[in-house]
């Protein structure tokens, strides 16, 4: 059976700082769940199970929208304390607080930006897997092609990279989906499901909101919101005719079965 693996981060909208802009003031703490509120309107519709990564930091300032997440069927999952590039990841207490809101266990781990993260802290802090690495060179961030393309486990924990193409590594990460015409990015999916039988891949909702700051580049701003709400859509649907959407824990067979409602 093949499956898909469709994740989202959830994280304070600090993408434009990524890009030379000033930070908001807030980190983009408050931008930041105005754009998970809106991504759960937008997407009130969509029947894909999924796996979403919350900052700590963003679920305590709208728990109500954590919680109506869980209730969508989502499995949560934790992407550290805060999103900033200094944050202490604070692996055990993040957790606890998305557990504590969501009144569900979390099992899983996505370090913010892919940082490099002990798989020995990530599993002692109580979490069963990791999907904290994208196996591919992405100039200026990292270079992880040497980590295998696929789930393996590092002692009691899984590692579930993210999907990229057999030998040349090109990475089928949010950036990708953005930067190719949708047919070719199509085509390098369809190559990774033949191969591994498993498309594992991550999003943020900030990239289907309205994306106004002039700082941001042009592949990402080129298409307007409702193009690129359209274009997801599109992705997801041809996705359901090609495998099985599936989150992360049910796919491990952790115990933990998530479905849309």
């Amino acid at each position: 059976m093949r499956s898909i693996l469709l994740t989202w981060d959830i994280e304070e909208y600090d993408a434009p700082a990524d890009f030379g802009a000033a930070p908001f003031p807030d980190g983009g703490l408050s931008r930041g769940v105005d754009i998970w509120r809106d991504w759960l309107a937008l997407t009130r519709t969509w029947v894909w199970p999924s796996t979403a990564f919350f900052t700590s930091l963003i679920a305590n300032a709208a728990p109500e929208l954590l919680r109506e997440t869980a209730a969508r069927g989502y499995e949560i999952a934790s992407h550290g304390w805060a999103h900033a590039p200094s944050a202490d990841l604070r692996l055990r207490v993040s957790r606890e607080a998305l557990e504590k809101i969501a009144g569900e266990s979390v099992l899983g781990f996505r370090s913010p930006r892919l940082r490099k993260v002990n798989p020995s802290e990530v599993s002692g802090a109580g979490y069963a897997y990791d999907a904290s690495v994208n196996p591919a060179w992405v100039p200026g961030r990292y270079n992880h092609r040497a980590q295998p393309r696929t789930p393996h486990r590092i002692g009691s924990l899984w590692e579930v990279p993210s999907s990229v193409m057999p030998i040349i590594r090109f990475p089928l990460f949010w950036a990708s989906f953005h930067l190719l015409p949708l047919p070719l990015y199509l085509a390098a999916c369809r190559l990774v499901l033949a191969k591994d039988s498993l498309l594992s891949l991550y999003f943020h909702p900030w990239e289907l909101s309205d994306l106004s700051e002039v700082d941001l580049p042009s592949w990402l701003t080129r298409r307007t919101k409702a193009q690129r709400v359209e274009r997801m859509g599109k992705l997801c649907q041809w996705l359901g005719q090609q495998g099985t959407f599936r989150t992360i824990a049910d796919y491990l067979a952790l115990g933990k079965r998530v479905t849309c409602p």
